[in-house]
């Protein structure tokens, strides 16, 4: 028998078995482990960048800010500090805890306000995204159930949210559409009350330090017929910050 073709003959059943068996786990990956390898693609341990913020409302009318934005811990704290136009600068606001305590602060008034749990449903800054959106990934795993659905796309999975019945926070669904090989997500569906309310969608998806990013992310707010996008001007992970950096005292500057 030929060299070749019998090289060929035993390595086509390894090759074949490769394929079904990742084939197979593709298939039969529970939700919890989507969410956290979606998780671990999308929040590197810190970042710090700067961004630019398009708010258009219904009424077609558009405003432009650009702000500075930090997260530590996977994104449990995240501090935003705004820069332009003028009259917004160093508008402030920090959420910890994954959203379980949020603080603003206005150099008008130059105040501090702990804002009640109530409140992080409100527009940040005027946007379409609440101070809610910004919390960190822990809310999925506290305060919702995940399960696996079909999303009827080839290339994502489809992850479905159902609220806990004592959580605390605004959407009582949320389904979410995870690319199958990088695991980032394609879009999230927010719902209030079974309504679909707003749509976020990742745009121009490329690589910073082997972390995938959205250049662009986009909030369609159906519910008013506004939307506020976001564009990364620049962006750095895995950075250092000093000690009590996250702090209601770090928010005044």
């Amino acid at each position: 028998m030929d060299e070749h073709y019998q090289k060929v003959t035993i390595y086509l059943p390894v090759l074949l078995t490769l394929i079904l068996g990742t084939a197979l786990y593709s298939q039969n990956m529970s939700a919890s482990a989507i969410l956290d390898s979606m998780t671990a693609a999308m929040q590197p341990v810190s970042a710090k960048g700067k961004m630019e913020q398009e708010i258009i409302s219904s009424k077609n009318v558009k405003r432009v800010f650009t702000f500075e934005y930090f997260s530590e811990n996977n994104g449990e704290n995240v501090l935003i500090r705004y820069l332009e136009p003028r009259k917004v600068k160093n508008n402030a606001f920090l959420i910890k805890n994954n959203g379980e305590d949020i603080w603003v602060y206005f150099p008008r008034t130059r105040r501090v306000r702990k804002l009640a749990s109530h409140a992080k449903n409100q527009k940040a800054q005027g946007s379409d995204f609440s101070y809610e959106d910004f919390s960190g990934s822990e809310n999925w795993k506290n305060d919702y159930k995940v399960n696996l659905g079909d999303s009827g796309e080839r290339e994502t999975y489809l992850l479905n949210f159902i609220r806990k019945e004592k959580a605390d926070v605004s959407y009582n669904k949320q389904n979410i559409f995870v690319d199958k090989r990088t695991y980032y997500p394609h879009r999230i569906f927010y719902f209030e009350d079974d309504e679909h309310v707003k749509t976020l969608e990742f745009k121009e998806i490329t690589e910073i330090q082997h972390y995938p990013t959205a250049q662009r992310m986009v909030m369609k707010n159906h519910a008013e017929g506004s939307q506020t996008e976001m564009r990364i001007l620049n962006m750095e992970y895995n950075v250092e910050f000093e000690e009590n950096f996250f702090s209601e005292r770090n928010l005044k500057k």
